[in-house]
């Protein structure tokens, strides 16, 4: 593969620093201020909104920077993004969010320019449309049912804005994210302490969110990439609960995961909740409803209602599984006694299971519980028919 070169109009020497410790590209160039003598060489052009003016860098495009192979914007601000991005795109050229990380910048940079690039470790996430819309219940029993169908080590971040322990078994001297804060901000967590602070049931670690939601605004992008950077070498798989109100804390994560799930019901209430988000927060971010796979809760299969497929084809999403409604009393009993629905239904497993197994084929995971079913049938057949 001929690794291609950069020239980075930018001010900020850490996006370069990213982009040459992903070992792709043959030199990077970075410059404050931009000549024409300087794209001599260049495949790939970056220009920084904070350094290089919108004007004039859409007067120099005709001229000097159309000829370059791939085009890259970084904008500064969600305005500046809402207003550009139509026009830019318009041109071929790639328009990056605000908001973005240092690394998640070159993650896209690589993703567009570079030949089967895949992202090391991929988090997947997840999104609910509205309070009620059961995130908590979904993404820890789908974390909890990978973990035992895949025997890998399994993480739930729980970054909603709360504590997220509504279903998990903590004594009171539990610890979580906020007992963390500190030595993740200052780069002296180590993946040990990590793995120490969670909650562990068989191959899977529950780290409890932060119990105080005061302090959810103190939590920066870069502190949740810290965190799931940090979660990949601890965990073979990183799930995060992102809640159900759009955040600091939801906002890095949904820019550091590959996968995104949006979890909804059939009420239409959740479906003008997202579309509210999708229009002010999520197109000035550069997530669009077709990054998302949706799993609809909660569902009952009737005529009066809208099903599965309608449902996803209204939002403008991919759909990964659909759930049940279960009797009020048994979501109750669950919650008192702290359990996962799939203990209660096998319907309601059957559910999960398959979302699971989609999950682990999208994270390129081998599922072993299989295998382990089909060596026990194998045995019995062995021992039935004497093979």
């Amino acid at each position: 593969m001929q690794r291609k070169s950069i020239l980075l109009i930018s001010k900020n020497e850490k996006i370069k620093s990213r982009l040459l410790q992903s070992g792709y590209f043959k030199y990077i160039k970075i410059s404050d201020s931009f000549s024409p003598k300087l794209l001599s060489e260049a495949d790939i052009l970056i220009a920084d909104h904070k350094t290089m003016p919108y004007n004039q860098y859409i007067r120099n495009f005709p001229q000097h920077f159309k000829k370059i192979k791939s085009n890259f914007f970084i904008t500064s601000s969600t305005d500046t993004y809402t207003t550009i991005y139509k026009k830019l795109s318009s041109y071929g050229i790639i328009v990056l969010p605000p908001q973005l990380t240092e690394m998640q910048i070159s993650q896209k940079i690589c993703a567009a320019t570079i030949d089967r690039y895949s992202i090391k470790g991929s988090a997947a996430c997840f999104l609910g449309t509205g309070e009620g819309a059961g995130v908590d219940m979904i993404s820890q029993s789908i974390a909890q049912e990978l973990s035992d169908i895949t025997g890998k080590t399994t993480t739930l971040l729980i970054l909603s804005g709360g504590e997220g322990t509504s279903y998990i078994n903590s004594g009171s001297d539990s610890q979580g994210l906020a007992d963390i804060k500190d030595r993740l901000k200052n780069n002296i967590l180590s993946p040990e302490e990590l793995k120490n602070t969670c909650i562990k049931n068989r191959n899977l670690f529950i780290l409890p969110g932060e119990k105080d939601i005061s302090k959810v605004r103190h939590y920066h992008p870069e502190d949740i990439e810290k965190l799931i950077k940090l979660s990949f070498q601890a965990f073979d798989v990183v799930f995060i609960n992102c809640g159900s109100s759009v955040t600091g804390m939801s906002i890095g994560s949904l820019n550091s995961a590959s996968l995104k799930y949006l979890i909804t019901t059939q009420s239409d209430m959740y479906f003008k909740n997202f579309k509210k988000s999708e229009e002010k927060i999520f197109s000035h971010l550069g997530i669009g409803a077709g990054d998302f796979s949706l799993i609809v809760n909660k569902y009952v299969d009737s005529d009066e209602l809208l099903n599965e497929i309608d449902i996803a084809k209204n939002y403008g999403t991919s759909l990964a599984g659909v759930v049940p409604l279960l009797d009020y009393v048994v979501s109750l009993v669950a919650e008192r006694d702290k359990r996962m629905l799939s203990s209660y239904s096998k319907h309601y497993k059957d559910s999960i299971n398959n979302i699971a197994y989609s999950i682990a084929e999208d994270l390129k995971i081998k599922i072993t519980q299989m295998e382990k079913n089909y060596s026990i049938v194998k045995k019995l057949c062995n021992k039935l028919f004497g093979r």
